[in-house]
């Protein structure tokens, strides 16, 4: 645990703020670093007897020649995990090196510490990371992830909801937006982790639609003001992991064809718009340009607005800021223009799939 990189940092950090020499052994007792570079490999033999005996050994005048190659200073075992995986050696006169010791010590066992939960950090982001490669895909060894998340301590049952988190700024393998949904979420029964320079993959378990909604709201709303441009799309349950890929790509669905302006989008709903979007880009073309031959983007608007209100004439007008008498015209030219009768339920639905076909085109242009 205690490196040699580990210990030349100390070194060289220590020796700049007490002005004496210090080396540091291993637990075979050899220098691995030391500010004298010509003691490097040497065994020394207070670091010896530090370790046997697990206490600090303080070498003077008077005892100097019972630790050969040992000079006059302290010898501090350094713990870690109730285990000694090192001795610190600060050369000087015993009375003056005495609390400098136990100091040096607390800061190097301080700095372990650090270190392992670092490791640990990362070990746990890297196993997160392949347990949701694994699960985005369609096949996978169930086994493995099993072990992987038992490794985790993550207990995940169904039904399970996977949420994407879709920000512009660029996210890192260690991004503190995923440790801060992590907080919020808590527990062992949810999965969260990188999947890209900009989204974040959540795997929800054991949570019922309305407490779900509840805490997409709150996670929403906590969000926005530390990342800009914060976009959450939320899948459909699954009753078992092997069909988190499906829930994966009804998340993806919501992001890409949801509202940019909701505060998050579920794919609830969406199947009419999604089967649109996957099906043949021909038959899609041949559609659009039969439907839609020439067309303005106010005739575009217009129609939109006219099917989120429900096909309710007052309501769109009030939403588009125009009179009744206007949004009537409107729709009359549109349906000489095209064919299609918005306020006829089928020729409404086919002028709904030629918009989402329309706005695709547009983005992609």
């Amino acid at each position: 645990m205690l490196t040699r990189e580990m210990a030349e940092h100390i070194v060289r950090e220590t020796m700049e703020r007490l002005h004496r020499n210090i080396n540091i052994m291993d637990t075979d007792g050899r220098i691995i670093a030391s500010g004298d570079l010509s003691r490097l490999g040497e065994r020394h033999m207070g670091a010896i007897e530090a370790i046997r005996s697990g206490k600090p050994l303080l070498i003077n005048e008077a005892n100097k020649a019972l630790w050969k190659g040992s000079q006059c200073g302290i010898n501090i075992p350094v713990w870690f995990h109730q285990h000694i995986v090192g001795v610190i050696g600060i050369t000087g006169q015993a009375d003056e090196v005495s609390e400098l010791g136990a100091l040096v010590k607390m800061t190097t066992e301080l700095m372990l510490n650090q270190a392992f939960l670092l490791s640990e950090k990362e070990w746990r982001n890297r196993t997160k990371e392949i347990v949701i490669e694994a699960l985005i895909q369609a096949d996978f060894d169930a086994h493995k992830v099993d072990e992987r998340l038992q490794l985790l301590r993550l207990q995940l049952q169904p039904p399970f909801t996977v949420i994407i988190v879709r920000t512009e700024l660029t996210l890192s393998y260690n991004d503190p937006l995923a440790a801060a949904i992590e907080d919020r979420l808590g527990g062992t029964q949810t999965l969260v982790g990188v999947l890209d320079t900009h989204r974040l993959f959540v795997l929800l378990s054991t949570m019922n639609e309305t407490r779900m909604n509840a805490m997409l709201e709150r996670l929403s709303t906590e969000l926005k003001p530390s990342r800009q441009q914060i976009q959450i799309g939320c899948s459909l349950q699954v009753s078992e992991l092997a069909a988190v890929h499906i829930a994966y790509q009804e998340a993806e669905a919501a992001l890409r064809h949801g509202s940019p302006a909701a505060p998050w989008n579920h794919y609830a709903g969406m199947e009419p718009q999604t089967i649109v979007h996957t099906s043949d880009a021909d038959v899609k073309q041949r559609f659009v340009n039969r439907i839609f031959p020439d067309i303005s983007e106010q005739s575009v608007r217009t129609l939109q607005v006219f099917f989120d209100c429900n096909l309710n004439i007052q309501e769109a007008a009030q939403a588009l800021f125009v009179h009744r008498n206007t949004l009537i015209y409107r729709l009359k030219r549109i349906k000489e223009l095209t064919g299609y009768d918005p306020q006829n339920f089928q020729d409404a639905t086919a002028l709904q799939m030629a918009i989402w076909i329309y706005d695709t085109k547009k983005i992609m242009e």
